[in-house]
């Protein structure tokens, strides 16, 4: 690894998106380093011991408690969901599997529960009135979602119109996971959180590593946020932890770089001890295409061609928190970078250290995608407002002969690759945007659009 040309390249990006600290770590002690400061004001180094968020990355978890409890007998991933969750009745329920929960499939679209899950500690850091000022589809009387009897409760209740039957598309749903939770929580007698500790963290021997926000202690980092709506944004100090216990499965641990990387152990090393090897080959199989050349396996995303190898990776993200999560297993290398601000760039600079590990170019894209000239007709089909009810607006508009989008305010123009197909650089990484049937495809979830357009 060429670590001069890497840290100019991460140092770069680090500053440019005002993220106040970072650790990117690679297995076997092959490259770790810490940016900025867990602790901006007292001036506290990054270590690989502190403590972070990793959002989403959590799923991956969710996934090995489903298959270790396959194992021993206790369920299977083809099992409807109504074998363990009678009670639930929403529209299409009836249909839908393990398997599809846990592969984002279950049809169930993009809900604004994980706010109302959340909705005590955003109370108590201002953020949820942020969220409505946003234009999240929110209300500032409906009681937070605090239970797992609240959570179905809603789910059934709110009759909202599947995406498509189950198996048949992809779109992200953390309702999914809360409810893959419930599941293991059923299945195994013990409490979902109980349960990961015991059969993932304490055999892996990831010391530092939990859910419950009072375990937190002087090595946590400092989460920072920024007002978007604010007329000077700045980085501030928010020490508010967001918890939402009903929604722990979809993305709540706190960890360390050096426990990430006992984690991405499960994945080189044949389940690890944790799970069997047939099991590990189920969670990392390409389940379903997320976009072309990226799959979605159990809790993990899965690109079979970055420069000539595997990729298994996912990322999370949630108030505070910016985390990618990455296994390479025909190069034996894991990595993890871990940041304490939503929207850093973790992605970019965890490829950027894996490819430098692979003496490539930290900047080269793994996936190219080629520049098209779209028609009129492909202007127009394009166009439009599209909405989901976890929160996202997005404005596609055309404008002086380009295609631009505006998300949360922010205008940025598109690079047209397709004929129904544009990208955007966000974060430091471009992204796709794919249309089809009055849909928007981003951000690993489908934007329906707006009927009045």
């Amino acid at each position: 690894m060429n670590k001069e040309k890497y840290e100019r390249f991460a140092e770069s990006l680090i500053n440019t998106s005002h993220t106040p600290g970072a650790i990117i770590g690679i297995n076997d002690q092959r490259y770790e380093k810490g940016f900025g400061f867990r602790d901006l004001e007292n001036q506290l180094p990054v270590t690989a011991d502190t403590i972070f968020g990793i959002g989403s990355i959590t799923k991956s978890m969710t996934c090995i408690g489903i298959l270790q409890l396959q194992e021993e007998g206790l369920l299977s991933v083809q099992d409807r969901i109504q074998t363990y969750l009678p009670e639930i009745t929403f529209k299409g329920s009836s249909d839908i599997t393990l398997h599809h929960l846990m592969t984002h499939t279950s049809g169930i679209p993009p809900l604004n529960t994980l706010f109302y899950a959340n909705k005590p500690s955003m109370e108590r850091d201002g953020s949820f009135d942020l969220q409505i000022k946003l234009g999240a589809p929110l209300d500032r009387e409906q009681d937070s979602i605090d239970t797992y009897d609240d959570l179905i409760n809603y789910l059934n209740a709110i009759q909202f119109v599947p995406l498509d039957q189950p198996g048949k598309s992809f779109s992200y749903s953390n309702d999914g996971y809360a409810l893959l939770g419930i599941i293991i929580e059923r299945v195994s007698g013990q409490p979902y959180e109980r349960y990961i500790e015991k059969n993932i963290f304490r055999p892996l021997g990831m010391k530092n590593s939990f859910f419950h926000p009072d375990q937190l202690d002087e090595q946590a980092a400092r989460l920072y946020s920024v007002d978007p709506t604010a007329e000077t944004p700045t980085i501030e100090y928010s020490p508010e932890w967001w918890d939402a216990p009903v929604m722990r499965a979809a993305g709540y641990v706190k960890t360390t770089a050096n426990d990430m990387l006992r984690f991405g152990d499960v994945f080189l090393n044949s389940g690890n001890g944790i799970l069997s090897a047939e099991s590990l080959n189920d969670l990392t199989s390409r389940h379903i295409e997320v976009e072309p050349g990226r799959h979605y396996g159990y809790g993990v995303m899965v690109t079979p061609d970055f420069f000539g190898t595997t990729l298994i990776e996912h990322g999370g993200g949630i108030k505070g928190v910016t985390a990618q999560f990455a296994v390479l297993p025909e190069r034996s290398i894991s990595a993890i970078c871990l940041t304490n601000i939503a929207g850093a760039p973790a992605e970019a600079l965890l490829k950027g250290a894996v490819q430098s590990e692979m003496d490539i170019d930290p900047e080269k894209p793994a996936i190219e995608y080629d520049h098209y000239a779209p028609t009129e007709t492909d202007r127009q089909a394009i166009t439009g407002t599209y909405q989901s009810n976890e929160g996202q607006t997005v404005k596609v508009y055309e404008k002086d002969a380009t295609i631009f989008v505006e998300i949360q305010g922010t205008e940025m123009p598109t690079r047209s690759v397709g004929p129904r197909a544009v990208t955007i650089t966000l974060h430091g990484t471009e992204h796709l945007m794919q249309f089809t049937n009055h849909r928007l495809h981003f951000g690993f979830r489908q934007l329906v659009r707006s009927e009045d357009e």
